[in-house]
């Protein structure tokens, strides 16, 4: 997973057609855990998954309303879609795939 920043984020988003972004901590153990299944969920189902450290990045967290961590956002077209606190890799498959559709 590529790592972005508040610098990049958005020019990110907006220029995939369709992205997944993992919001997370680095102090946060569940983060570190789901990470992996994340990423291979995603490269699975097709689909670009971009992580932000919350913590380093204040403006999205501003701009962000995250339910917990660790959090996963859709952006299609650079719209917000959806946005899930999930770390079970079946309910995030579900998420990926309802995204996709």
């Amino acid at each position: 997973m590529q790592e972005l920043d508040d610098s990049n984020i958005f020019e990110t988003i907006e220029k995939e057609p369709l992205v997944l972004i993992d919001f997370y901590a680095s102090w946060c153990g569940a983060c570190r855990v789901a990470a992996p299944m994340f990423n291979r969920v995603a490269t699975e189902e097709g689909v670009k998954i971009f992580k932000i450290d919350v913590e380093k990045n204040p403006k999205i967290k501003e701009m962000v309303e995250l339910p917990g961590l660790p959090s996963v956002g859709c952006f299609k077209n650079g719209e917000p879609m959806d946005l899930v606190n999930i770390t079970k890799e079946e309910g995030f498959r579900e998420f990926v795939q309802k995204m996709k559709g």
